[in-house]
């Protein structure tokens, strides 16, 4: 790539504001979405980004995971249920075809709630030891001129029995490794900043 090349793609790359930091109900903006690439070896998803309507503008990404062969018909129903929900309430058009339902719901206006989701992380300056950490993720939406109404519960997950015992798992097997005293090092390898689920945003 010539460093001409290279400017222009910096041009043209997006930037965002802040984050939606905390749990909340906000009016948003659907700004853009990004579909998993061709070579993708997880769960196919769609990735969409909001932006709150008011002067803060923050920003959220968050991963619809589509449906794939070998899911459950509870899992196809879920998948499904939740995408819908989405683009019905954007007011998308579904007498479109494939791709472009989703591009009819860009730049349209939902009421969404984010709620706050524990996930399995990594400390890469400290032997990649194993944290539960918390995101802020989308979970699901009303029309833009509607109100969503949700007790505390709504507003938090914590990890799923399954993960809670495999960061129990590898914890006890960091702290066999890496006993008290240990020098923390920082790892050269990428640490895992998601849940090792693609389906993390099934409930069940």
């Amino acid at each position: 790539m010539s460093f001409e090349d290279e400017m222009n793609a910096v041009k043209n790359a997006e930037t965002t504001g802040n984050y939606i930091s905390k749990a909340c109900v906000e009016l948003v903006i659907i700004k853009g979405y990004k579909m998993s690439p061709a070579d993708h070896k997880g769960c196919p998803f769609i990735e969409f980004t909001f932006e709150t309507a008011n002067a803060a503008k923050e920003i959220n990404t968050t991963r619809l995971y589509r449906v794939r062969e070998t899911d459950s018909t509870e899992t196809i129903e879920y998948k499904n249920k939740r995408l819908k929900e989405l683009l019905e309430n954007a007011g998308a058009d579904f007498t479109l075809k494939g791709e472009q339902v989703i591009k009819s719901a860009v730049t349209r206006k939902v009421q969404a709630l984010f709620k706050e989701v524990e996930y399995i992380g990594y400390d890469k300056n400290n032997n990649n030891k194993p944290e539960v950490r918390t995101k802020i993720e989308y979970s699901f939406s009303g029309k833009a001129d509607g109100t969503i109404n949700g007790n505390q519960s709504y507003l938090f997950s914590a990890l799923r029995d399954s993960d809670r015992n495999k960061f129990e798992g590898e914890l006890a097997k960091w702290m066999r490794d890496f006993p008290a005293g240990t020098t923390p090092q920082q790892s050269n390898a990428a640490p895992v900043e998601a849940p090792s689920n693609d389906d993390d945003d099934l409930p069940f």
